[in-house]
């Protein structure tokens, strides 16, 4: 066991705390990850070995079962691709030896003349299985193979790699600690060194330098302290009795007019006195706070005083520092934390007589301490929420990239996988959606396009996005829409979200087969929907709270669950930015949740036109602009949208930085340039006002395609010369929607 004691000096005593503490984590890590990298080699072997049995048990029960050698020799045969397989071999009901393979790669490799008890048999090097061969639920023989796998080779590589960065870990750590140790160490190592000067000079009048406001400088003030005490002492030795009555005559003067929380506990005489600045602070006169010594205990709250009670009998025993937290009840009934601090005169005998010190009000302080801890806290919870959710569909999409590389796949299964694509790359642009509607929320730069709409258009689009997570969840769905339609003054897109985001959390929360309800209808002059599901509930003490940001309810079994808490946070920011309300109503855990949305409504009279049937696009299907020039410096996203555009029948050419676009757009003449802003060379924004002061270009159409979607982005753009703002990754529908449009314009 490390003796930090025999190291003479602080920093060498720190970087042996330190070697000790993380070289114990890392050993506990890295053995950890051994073993569970060893279970997983074990488990993979093993199931690879079963696997190759069970296809070979398979494939050979037509030849065992009519006593066919040369088919089952030939279904042995195809263990020549695994390289792996040294042997195997198959045997009939009675035991005897079937057929067999023999790997040439191993010449020494042999099989059992009769058939080994069923089983595996794992070795260092090899692994062995015997299994039977069953027809109609009768065994007609045993399938033996004989593997090599390299679950000790891997085990051993793995353990190598542990050890190298268990090294360079601690390597790491020494450098970092010697780098930052001396801010710790330099300040005490200046007090030591003005400790001995004062020991050896007599001077008191040195002093340490102050660097820092953590306890390290409270040591430096506490010596410093301490030195000009030693001074005074030193000076006051030599004056008469006289001289020292006038010093405490004048103490108690200053004591009393003092604007300090001062207190001075006479023990022997068993009186208090506090001082005035005290008694004002927590709002009591004479009367009510006298100068007893248990005034302060009948205000201290219940549970504070044991600790007060511990640190000052530890003071007055053992000499040990009284700096204490507590809270004192003020004359309105509220509660503040306070400092209290002290100290004791003793004397000869070492028995403290009489005690002084100071109560400091730390009340903001300890609120800003629990405010730090519960953001650091809900930072953390939402990081490692957010990490779990992108995680989440980057999963499929990586899974679909590789079905779509495989030369063998079918057509039905590209066309699922793209459909699975497609739905969690919507996934997480939705995710990144809201994030950012978050912060323009919070920050008030969120714009709501506000115009007459139909609560029937925006419920109907809420039910279109939240429909994929009700059926795959197989919830059985009630609509009851208004009859006549509601006529609202908003912004049908941000109201849709808001009804979907509480549709999706239903179906999110609501455990598979459940019921959910939506039910519209109007009510005066306000239009309400609810929302009702047979979910897990809300518990009472977080209906108030789950509208909050981060706010989550923990989920039961068979629910979903997750997600980074914003949902519900959205949902009140954009019905509130609309001048409704939502509410949250449950009767407890397990027993559902309804939300119940109020908004106000127009005259019957101000109905708006119904919305377009699904499907229907106002803009006709016509052929796009002939021409386009896609800039981006992605390679990547530059050539797959090119390539779109070209299978819609566009000539495209592409650039990748803003130094070249001038002259590629002078070259192509296109009638509509797809630019990124952050190029390299020139800026997007410049490169659009180069295009623009071109006068040979004409009026060619400017679309902004970017990953800043912020409103600052957008306006910034429109400024800049672009005719229009899209967000990446694009909706190919859109931008071909877009095109169209473009192509209306260009033509009239």
């Amino acid at each position: 066991m490390l003796r930090i004691t025999y190291a003479r000096t602080l920093q060498r005593k720190l970087t042996l705390i330190l070697l000790a503490t993380i070289g114990l984590a890392l050993f506990l890590a890295a053995t950890a990850l051994l073993l569970v990298e060893a279970r997983k080699e074990y488990r993979n072997a093993r199931q690879v070995l079963t696997a190759q049995a069970e296809v070979i048990g398979l494939a050979s029960e037509a030849a065992l079962a009519f006593g066919d050698q040369k088919v089952g020799e030939q279904n042995l045969r195809v263990l020549q691709a695994q390289p792996q397989v040294i042997a195997a071999a198959l045997y009939d009901v009675q035991g005897h030896l079937f057929a067999h393979f023999l790997s040439a790669d191993d010449g020494g490799a042999e099989v059992p003349a009769q058939a080994p008890p069923t089983g595996l048999d794992f070795g260092l090097s090899s692994a062995t299985i015997v299994r039977p061969v069953i027809s109609n639920r009768e065994a007609i023989g045993r399938v033996y193979v004989q593997t090599r796998h390299g679950v000790v080779p891997e085990v051993g590589e793995y353990i190598g790699w542990l050890i190298l960065v268990v090294l360079v870990s601690l390597f790491g750590a020494l450098l970092l600690a010697h780098r930052l140790q001396p801010a710790l160490t330099d300040p005490i190592q200046e007090v030591s060194a003005i400790a001995r000067a004062v020991l050896e000079q007599g001077n008191y009048d040195l002093r340490a330098r102050k660097r820092s406001q953590d306890e390290v400088g409270q040591l430096v003030d506490a010596f410093n302290a301490m030195l000009d005490e030693l001074g005074r002492r030193s000076r006051m030795q030599q004056e008469t009795n006289r001289a020292l009555s006038a010093s405490d005559a004048r103490y108690q003067l200053a004591v009393r007019g003092s604007s300090a929380g001062l207190w001075d506990w006479d023990m022997t005489a068993g009186t208090m006195f506090y001082s005035p600045r005290l008694k004002s602070l927590m709002g009591y006169d004479e009367s009510e706070f006298p100068d007893q010594p248990d005034s302060l205990l009948n205000v201290m709250h219940p549970d504070d005083r044991p600790a007060v009670q511990a640190a000052l009998r530890a003071h007055l025993s053992h000499d040990a520092p009284f700096q204490v937290e507590c809270r004192l009840r003020e004359k309105n009934g509220r509660w503040r934390w306070f400092l209290v601090t002290g100290m004791a005169l003793r004397d000869e005998q070492g028995r403290g007589y009489r005690m002084a010190g100071s109560l400091v009000d730390i009340s903001e302080r300890k609120q800003t301490e629990i405010l730090l801890q519960q953001s650091n806290r809900a930072k953390d919870e939402f990081l490692a929420t957010l990490a779990h959710e992108l995680r989440n569909p980057l999963a499929p999409l990586r899974t679909g990239l590789q079905i779509l590389k495989k030369p063998g796949a079918a057509e039905g299964i590209k066309k699922r996988t793209l459909a699975t694509m497609d739905r969690q790359l919507t996934h997480m642009v939705r995710l990144i959606d809201d994030l950012l509607d978050i912060s323009r929320i919070n920050s008030g730069k969120i714009r709501l396009e506000l115009a007459r709409t139909s609560l029937r258009a925006a419920l109907q689009t809420a039910l279109e996005l939240s429909r994929p997570a009700m059926d795959a969840a197989g919830h059985a769905l009630q609509v009851e829409l208004p009859e006549p339609d509601i006529a609202l003054q908003g912004d049908e897109t941000r109201l849709a979200q808001a009804f979907g985001n509480l549709l999706n959390n239903a179906a999110k929360y609501t455990p598979p087969g459940g019921r959910i309800a939506l039910r519209a209808w109007q009510e005066g002059s306000q239009a309400c929907v609810e929302i009702q599901d047979t979910g897990i509930g809300i518990p009472p003490d977080m209906l108030d709270r789950v509208f909050s940001l981060f706010a989550q309810v923990d989920g039961g079994p068979g629910t979903s669950g997750g997600g980074l808490g914003i949902g519900l946070f959205l949902v009140r920011g954009l019905i509130q930015m609309h001048g409704g309300t939502v509410e949250a109503f449950s009767a407890g855990s397990g027993r559902g949740s309804t939300f119940l949305v109020r908004l106000p409504c127009l005259p019957a009279a101000s109905a708006p036109a119904p919305a377009p049937a699904a499907g229907e696009s106002p803009v006709p299907n016509g052929p796009a602009p002939g021409r386009v020039l896609v800039v981006d410096d992605n390679l990547d996203a530059a050539e797959t949208l090119a390539t779109l555009l070209e299978m819609l029948g566009l000539q495209v050419r592409q650039a990748h930085d803003g130094t070249s676009v001038l002259a590629a757009a002078l070259a192509f003449k296109p009638d509509v340039v797809l630019l990124d802003i952050g190029l390299p060379g020139m800026d997007g924004y410049e490169v659009a006002k180069a295009l623009r002061a071109e006068p040979r270009l004409g009026r060619v159409t400017l679309i902004a395609l970017t990953g800043w979607g912020a409103e600052d982005d957008r306006r910034r753009a429109l400024a800049a010369g672009f005719d229009h703002h899209l967000t990446k990754p694009v909706d190919l529908a859109v931008l071909e929607d877009m095109l169209r449009r473009v192509q209306q314009e260009q033509r009239t």
